[in-house]
């Protein structure tokens, strides 16, 4: 099993169009089994588009799909190349006052369950600090398994990351079985490298970070330069917080940081991580 997740930073980005085709003819020559997304932007001003209900699953039929949303676009462009994929997106913010910021997972299996809920207090959708999860059960193996995809806020911020852990957490209570695997994918905006904060928490919670777990793997990083969130932390411009954890020690055969100028053309302000089982 292969699985991606990456901040996709969609719409944003310079030469956007370009970068997407690269995108999707990567995505098709590596053909993952799921692949987590955030910062899945469509604009609030572009017409609503129908979709495909054999293959958008939504937890929630109230959700909007417009013409450039990012995700439904990517799949559309692999469904032209012969590869079908599940997916499911669900808005979470105002993102730049111009687009509906939400985040998504596309994966080979048919559902078995969709799940989306919020991890900050603040539910305001003008707010661009609310936070919001969405996950998807599969079956695989004959094993149950949930994939979400997450993006999460910082450790000082006023939407604390210790809270929206504790959130998490709570809901996974109420939705997972003991005997089913999971997989928490996505930007955590916590570098693995700063001591006693977000990285350290998810660790001493139970969850294992597959890059550790890897036999083969190289330096991680996924963030290289000031970005976004973090133009004011000059001493952090090398940083892993993009992750794949499991609630369960697992194999992996290979964590492979791409789209990183070494292993893919750079493609948005992350880098993504791909692992292989």
């Amino acid at each position: 099993m292969r699985l991606l997740t990456c901040n996709t930073h969609s719409l944003v980005e310079d030469n956007y169009e370009e970068k997407l085709d690269y995108f999707i003819e990567w995505l098709h020559m590596h053909s993952y089994d799921v692949i987590a997304l955030q910062e899945v932007n469509q604009s609030i001003d572009s017409e609503k588009t129908a979709v495909d209900k054999k293959w958008f699953v939504s937890p929630n039929e109230n959700i909007k799909i417009k013409e450039d949303n990012h995700m439904a676009r990517v799949v559309e462009k692999l469904k032209s190349k012969g590869d079908n994929y599940y997916w499911t997106w669900i808005p979470i913010k105002i993102g730049y006052g111009i687009y509906d910021e939400g985040i998504g997972i596309m994966t080979k299996y048919p559902p078995l369950a969709v799940k989306d809920f919020y991890i900050t207090e603040n539910r305001d959708y003008l707010n661009w600090r609310v936070r919001k999860v969405v996950g998807v059960k599969c079956e695989i193996d004959d094993r149950k398994v949930w994939f979400f995809s997450v993006h999460m806020g910082w450790w000082n911020d006023e939407e604390r990351f210790s809270d929206q852990l504790a959130r998490f957490q709570e809901e996974l209570k109420k939705t997972v079985s003991p005997d089913e695997e999971v997989f928490i994918m996505g930007d955590l905006n916590n570098p693995s490298q700063i001591r006693g904060q977000g990285y350290d928490m998810m660790i001493a919670s139970g969850w294992h970070d597959t890059y550790c777990d890897a036999q083969i793997k190289d330096d991680g990083i996924t963030v290289s330069g000031l970005i976004d969130g973090w133009k004011n932390e000059k001493n952090l411009q090398k940083m892993r917080i993009d992750f794949i954890f499991s609630n369960k020690k697992t194999f992996v055969k290979e964590s492979k940081v791409v789209f990183n100028g070494k292993n893919g053309q750079i493609i948005s302000d992350h880098f993504a991580v791909e692992i292989t089982r």
